[in-house]
């Protein structure tokens, strides 16, 4: 499987939180990469204070907190522009998820939720999350499990479904599914 940067930078994130900490040798390894690019991609997430670069290693900075506007207000992941879900508070107050799967959850946990936007999973446009089609558990796990993936139109979702899998809902019945898996846990 080939990277890109943003998604070589959230992979290392994810190997971080496990862990705590890794060798760039590791990291090249994980990636599949020359420890030249992991240097490069380190460089930049290091600039952006995101994690510590040590002797022949690296470790999580102290800046990777649920409040922080790149993680998930949910899991804590880094958010992706591919699968960002954005609720939007009457207070004006923003919270930012990593996927559907938590945006959806901080949406039907929270009070006062005025509006939520998500990244249409194909085109990487926002749309309104209450007209979107969800894909739900589809055979592709970008994120959260179960995978929620988000879509504009129903079309796209048709054709992505054919590939893929999953179930397509509304973001009521997605929601509703969620709930669901929980009490059953």
């Amino acid at each position: 499987m080939s990277y890109s940067a943003i998604d070589r930078e959230n992979k290392i994130i994810e190997v971080l939180q496990k862990k705590g900490s890794a060798s760039i040798q590791e990291l090249a390894e994980i990636l599949k990469v020359s420890t030249m690019t992991i240097h490069r991609d380190l460089n930049k997430m290091e600039h952006a204070g995101y994690i510590q670069k040590k002797h022949g290693g690296v470790i999580l900075a102290g800046k990777l907190t649920a409040a922080n506007k790149h993680a998930c207000a949910m899991c804590n992941k880094p958010v992706s522009e591919r699968t960002i879900f954005i609720v939007q508070f009457e207070n004006g107050e923003q919270k930012r998820a990593c996927c559907a799967h938590c945006g959806l959850m901080i949406q039907s946990q929270s009070k006062g939720a005025w509006q939520s936007l998500t990244a249409d999973y194909l085109h990487g446009h926002v749309v309104s999350a209450n007209h979107a089609i969800y894909i739900f558990g589809s055979d592709l796990n970008v994120c959260c499990v179960p995978s929620i993936l988000s879509f504009g139109s129903r079309q796209d979702a048709d054709k992505f479904q054919k590939g893929f899998g999953g179930s397509l809902v509304t973001m009521e019945a997605a929601i509703h599914r969620l709930h669901g898996m929980m009490h059953t846990h």
